[in-house]
């Protein structure tokens, strides 16, 4: 029942925004969906759910153009991810978003592997 409403839903939003070519820059027209939880442990259908959306990896996202093709598999995996209802331009922007260079480790000048953490030319 509810599975159902949402889909109606999801279409009369996705014919609306088809009929009206003026605003469609401006309403949200696609979805981006972000795997945020592992399918680990569970059924072999959500795993193959989510490879027909296209996530293979977490923090991976994709973009999918409103259907209820597509709205029907982000209801079977909705523990899994996020979905934001974007633009095409916003959402091609926020898919190739990544992480800036140097956001990794940076070294403290401690010595890891015994005693104190002293280097030797401190003692």
């Amino acid at each position: 029942m509810f599975r159902s409403r949402v889909l109606h839903q999801i279409s009369n939003i996705a014919s609306s925004s088809a009929s009206s070519s003026t605003s469609s820059s401006v309403t949200p027209t696609h979805h981006l969906i972000t795997l945020i939880r592992s399918p680990i442990g569970l059924p072999a259908s959500s795993r193959k759910t989510l490879e027909a959306l296209g996530l293979y990896r977490l923090r991976e996202s994709a973009l999918h153009p409103y259907s209820e093709t597509t709205a029907g598999r982000i209801l079977k995996v909705k523990e899994l991810v996020h979905v934001a209802n974007v633009t095409k331009a916003e959402g091609e922007v926020l898919r190739k978003r990544r992480r800036s260079e140097g956001s990794g480790l940076e070294p403290s000048g401690r010595v890891y592997g015994g005693g104190k953490g002293l280097a030797e030319s401190q003692i």
